[in-house]
């Protein structure tokens, strides 16, 4: 036997139909089986027994007939020949004492079915009759071929009808929304229309709502990029132009003083450098949404609380800035990856000392578990920022200038860590002072 490509095995159906839809397929054969099943028997049903009254229907009609002959001819038989010729029935007329008084037509051999009617009548002046009228039997190949006819051709009816309403309802359940979707696809794709979302509740809903949902994610990516784009354009053009300004001044004027000379020159210089923390900062952001499958390792709340302190607590000090962690789980571990954590605390602590205009700083770093998660509180005693503002501080180089001025990426960079580790992030005002709620799955649940 030659070798060639293996057929896919079974469980290639349940790999490509949902596991609701293939339940939903077999109830649907089962239900049509059923459905087709009781249909056909009451079909055949209704016609065999329409087919036995008929019969029944016309013996009975032949012995009323066959009443009336005696009863208009006083009991005299010998009429009833004529009355019954060529029709096949066979009729006995029995007198009260049982005697057969008259007997016509040829009784056929029992070899099928027949039917049997009886009357009783007594013509004036003589005594009671009883006419027993019989139908021909049927024999059995003549009775198969009319139930087979019949039979075929309802099923062949039934079917039909059945494959009729199946094709429309496949149709406008599962075909007409699946084009649809379709055309909402391509819709996309070629003039960048927006899908809209389905109230359906099956599969084919769900996907359609998934598909709504993706598009709306990317045009707010879309949008968020062509921020951050303007953003940086205009975070470089300001400093740019002055670099520019004080570069003209020193060509133009090569007779200036020379303490406006080194003024211009030390400027220049500060400019540069702030132009080369953006471009820094934004690698960092880059950086941070490229390394998302960096290596994870296991580590202990308590070796992660040891870790920031060991960074960046003798800075602090030396700062005059007040740093404490406290630790309520110190057993309690997580998977992380230790140099981005110690990079984001560095961002939460740069960011609080950059914009939290206090006197006297204070750095709190609060870590406990909370059910499955364990939870990172950083806070600071500095201004905070305005209730309507606590989310939108995550965004790339959001800027507000009322109360505490956020800008830059470094909360963006933060969020994107966070979401590496598969945790979550949030902010929270203190009246005084801002809290950066960090929660992280803990890896003991």
């Amino acid at each position: 036997m030659k070798r060639g490509k293996k057929l896919p095995p079974f469980g290639w159906i349940g790999a490509r139909i949902d596991r609701k839809i293939a339940i939903s397929l077999v109830a649907l054969a089962l239900l049509g089986w059923v459905l087709s099943a009781f249909g056909f028997l009451s079909y055949f049903k209704g016609f065999v027994g329409d087919a036995y009254d008929a019969a029944v229907e016309s013996v009975q009609s032949e012995a009323s007939k066959a009443a009336l002959f005696l009863e208009g001819s006083g009991g005299d038989c010998r009429g009833l020949d004529a009355l019954f010729e060529g029709s096949g029935f066979f009729c006995t007329v029995t007198n009260e004492r049982g005697d057969i008084v008259y007997s016509g037509g040829k009784p056929d051999i029992p070899t099928g079915l027949a039917a049997l009617s009886s009357v009783t009548v007594k013509p004036e002046g003589g005594e009671s009759l009883t006419i027993t009228m019989q139908t021909p039997f049927m024999e059995r190949y003549a009775m198969l071929k009319s139930l087979s006819h019949r039979a075929t051709y309802g099923l062949l009816c039934f079917n039909v009808g059945l494959f009729a309403i199946a094709g429309l309802l496949l149709y406008f359940i599962v075909i007409s929304p699946v084009i649809n979707l379709r055309r909402m696809m391509t819709n996309y794709l070629e003039k960048g229309e927006m899908p809209t979302s389905s109230t359906r509740i099956d599969e084919i809903g769900r996907l359609q709502n998934t598909f709504a949902e993706l598009t709306g994610v990317l045009k707010a990516k879309e949008q968020s990029e062509r921020r951050l784009i303007a953003s940086i354009s205009h975070d470089l053009k300001t400093p740019l132009t002055s670099i520019l300004g004080y570069s003209q001044r020193l060509v133009a004027s090569p007779d200036l003083p020379d303490d406006k000379k080194e003024r211009y020159t030390r400027l220049i210089y500060e400019k540069g450098a702030a132009i080369r923390t953006i471009i820094d900062e934004f690698d960092d952001y880059l950086d941070t949404g490229l390394q998302d499958s960096s290596p994870m390792e296991l580590m202990t709340v308590e070796a992660l609380c040891d870790m920031i302190k060991e960074e960046y607590a003798d800075e602090l000090a030396d700062a005059g800035v007040s740093f404490t962690v406290s630790c309520s789980c110190p057993k309690a571990r997580i998977i992380c990856n230790p140099p981005h954590l110690k990079r984001y605390f560095g961002n939460l602590i740069g960011n609080s000392i950059s914009h939290g205009h206090t006197h006297e700083l204070e750095l709190t770093l609060t870590c406990g578990q909370v059910g499955r998660d364990i939870e990172l509180d950083f806070a600071d005693n500095g201004m905070g920022v305005g209730d309507d503002k606590l989310q939108t501080i995550f965004e790339p180089l959001y800027t507000t200038d009322k109360g505490r001025k956020v800008s830059g990426l470094g909360l963006s960079i933060c969020r994107s860590i966070i979401s590496a580790h598969g945790g979550r992030v949030s902010a929270e005002n203190l009246h005084p002072g801002l809290m950066i709620k960090t929660t992280l799955p803990c890896a003991d649940m």
